[in-house]
């Protein structure tokens, strides 16, 4: 079930990327979102899509979003 999570999170960061500043508010009203989504970022994802969450966290950060964008290439970095 936890892949199907890390899925949807790569799926997400990959293909819908405008929607991140969503995710930024629904962080904003639940503080055990982010840490969620970010733990979804992991080996289980294939290294193509790691690739382009990273380029899109470096390249395509929506103004105001830079520290989620920070934690997100991290995360992408670390598995």
């Amino acid at each position: 079930m936890a892949e199907g999570y890390s899925e949807a999170v790569a799926r997400n960061l990959v293909d819908r990327w405008k929607t991140l500043p969503r995710l930024a508010e629904l962080a904003r009203k639940d503080d055990g979102f982010q840490p969620f989504v970010l733990k979804h970022l992991n080996q289980t994802l294939n290294d193509d899509d790691l690739k382009k969450i990273r380029a899109n966290a470096e390249s395509r950060c929506p103004a105001g979003l830079h520290r989620l964008c920070g934690d997100v290439k991290k995360q992408a970095e670390a598995p």
